[in-house]
């Protein structure tokens, strides 16, 4: 006869505390904050502006693309394109930080910084506001008085889809351009 099989109760004691250890540690590290990611070359400017939606019964005005660099640790590239509908003009942004942790601080700024759920006022007309659409993370500020805003929205962690808009009837407006940009397209670049 063996210790084990005299000693039932301690062999469950050690599989028992065994269990709950290797429980534990799952439990720390699924909710745990993922660390951030390496940042990676953003993809070109040109491999974005084909995903620029085409927002019906706009005008495109002009569109380009090009890369920025901030610092020599910072830097990002992006497609943009003006819209035009009547007295409103609309520019929409579409950007890739490559997971850059100042270049997303730069161009959504709102999103990164601000909870989920927040909501404020700037006297006397501009609300904040921190949502997620379908998701993803995603900021608006709207100046209801001069009619004019943003709507921001974040893909895959790195990409950055941005409509900014004067003389707007609504955010609304906005925030529809933003969600015609094929987010699955977007966050499938490399």
């Amino acid at each position: 006869m063996t210790f084990r099989t005299r000693c039932p109760s301690l062999r469950f004691a050690a599989v028992l505390s065994l269990g709950l250890s290797v429980a534990t540690l799952t439990v720390r590290a699924q909710s745990a904050p993922p660390a951030p990611r390496a940042p990676e070359r953003p993809v070109a400017g040109s491999m974005l502006e084909p995903l620029l939606p085409a927002p019906e019964g706009w005008t495109r005005a002009k569109a380009g693309s090009n890369s920025v660099v901030v610092s020599e640790s910072c830097d990002y590239s992006f497609a943009d394109a003006t819209y035009l509908k009547d007295s409103m003009k609309v520019r929409v942004t579409l950007a890739d930080t490559g997971f850059n942790a100042q270049a997303l601080g730069l161009l959504a700024t709102m999103v990164v910084s601000l909870p989920d759920g927040y909501t404020g006022e700037v006297p006397p007309a501009t609300t904040v506001a921190r949502v997620n659409v379908n998701g993803l993370p995603a900021a608006s500020r709207w100046d209801a008085k001069d009619r004019e805003g943003e709507f921001t929205m974040l893909v895959a962690g790195r990409f950055v889809v941005k409509a900014e808009g004067t003389k707007v009837d609504a955010l609304a407006t906005l925030r529809a351009i933003v969600e015609l940009v094929d987010v699955k397209k977007v966050g499938a670049l490399k």
